[in-house]
């Protein structure tokens, strides 16, 4: 693994972009991150790619802007091991919430290696408080992984040592659909799956929505469609990704707007719904801390300097 870029502030959030092969499209970015709330001791937050660009093209993250396929179980665990040793070169984490997330590129649920990454990890550091974290869409495609990703954490991670969270981000299933042009579950899967996921003791399947006023979050429809003793509500903001801005969305939530998702979580609440306001720091928006940003900026990049160079040897 090669370091092409590292940015940010190390007391924040610094953001690595890295090629794994000699292969142009071979880019990953991956984090190394603190919640401002809590010291490093308390919390630490690792986010990977698994994947080279994304195969999804959500219409919101720069992570579709390229896609060159899946990512080796040791791709994956060279980008975390990157992280780990430079702070604990010993393998030793004595932060009492250690999450990994894998939501940086690419869409987990569509890489296999995952799982193999999944067994490996517990055996590699000495980190009880490890938790890992995967984000999904919920891809039609990925059936098999979500049953064999149920047995790992069954046996692995129990007692709330795994965080699955679905990106549903509106309650209009067409346009659902729009802006997570893949075939996904409907909410009913979603649905019954979290009840095969959730036991007491463990945390409970994250339903995110990335509030824009373009995308409607029906409350009624959801409570119609999930069940609160088994799924928990996340909102987030939209962040201003290039693909963002291209297609016009804003955001109802921010640092300098906290309050923009006030109304709609208290009748979540009101339904029974846990839900959480996620809002990450103006700082890490101002050093490209999105989704594939970075590393799509340079992909771009690339091509432009090889079209210039094809352009001069026509001319």
């Amino acid at each position: 693994m090669e370091i092409l870029e590292q940015k940010g502030n190390p007391e924040l959030a610094e953001i690595f972009v890295a090629r794994m092969r000699h292969a142009p499209l071979s880019l990953v970015e991956f984090v190394d991150a603190i919640d401002p709330r809590y010291p490093r001791e308390e919390k630490w937050v690792i986010t990977v790619s698994t994947q080279f660009g994304c195969p999804v093209q959500c219409l919101f993250c720069d992570s579709g802007g390229f896609y060159d396929g899946n990512l080796t179980a040791d791709e994956i665990l060279a980008e975390i091991d990157h992280v780990i040793r430079r702070r604990s070169p010993d393998g030793k984490i004595a932060a009492t919430k250690f999450k990994i997330h894998f939501a940086r590129m690419g869409e987990p649920s569509l890489n296999a290696a995952m799982l193999d990454v999944l067994e490996r990890l517990p055996g590699i550091y000495d980190a009880p408080g490890l938790i890992p974290c995967i984000p999904t869409v919920a891809p039609q495609a990925a059936g098999d992984f979500f049953e064999k990703l149920l047995v790992i954490k069954r046996r692995l991670y129990d007692g709330g040592r795994f965080q699955l969270q679905f990106s549903i981000n509106t309650t209009d299933e067409e346009l659902r659909d729009k802006l997570m042009p893949v075939k996904k579950w409907s909410f009913g899967e979603i649905r019954d799956y979290a009840a095969r996921w959730y036991s007491p003791g463990d945390r409970k399947l994250v339903l995110n929505f990335a509030l824009s006023p373009d995308n409607p979050v029906d409350p009624d429809v959801v409570a119609s469609s999930f069940d609160p003793w088994t799924s928990m509500v996340k909102v987030t903001p939209i962040n201003p990704t290039d693909m963002a801005v291209k297609n016009g969305f804003e955001t109802m939530l921010s640092a300098e707007e906290p309050h923009g998702a006030d109304r709609l979580v208290a009748k979540l609440r009101a339904r029974g719904f846990d839900c959480v306001i996620s809002i990450g720091e103006a700082e890490e928006i101002e050093i490209g801390s999105n989704c594939g940003q970075a590393a799509t900026r340079i992909v771009r990049g690339r091509l432009h300097a090889e079209r210039r160079t094809e352009a001069r040897r026509v001319v």
